[in-house]
């Protein structure tokens, strides 16, 4: 597939395909390497981490313990 760069402010962008997106598992605000090899851009999606899922954690998602009620099998108390 052949594409474009276009200018962006200050930098350059690409547009990805919403197939090559989905393909590759890309999504708005995902957290991407980027690297430039012998005159070759390319292009990674960065693993999870638990210090940047960690980051992610607010006050609103944050929230206490819940009751689930009396053990109802095994459960080792």
């Amino acid at each position: 597939m052949k594409a474009r760069v276009s200018k962006w402010g200050h930098s350059l962008a690409v547009r990805i395909p919403r197939a090559y997106a989905e393909q590759a598992g890309l999504y708005d605000g995902c957290a991407i390497d980027l690297r430039a090899r012998d005159g070759t851009l390319v292009l990674r999606k960065r693993p999870y981490t638990l210090d940047s899922l960690l980051a992610q954690v607010t006050d609103e998602s944050l929230h206490g313990e819940a009751d689930m009620g009396p053990p109802a099998g095994k459960e080792a108390w």
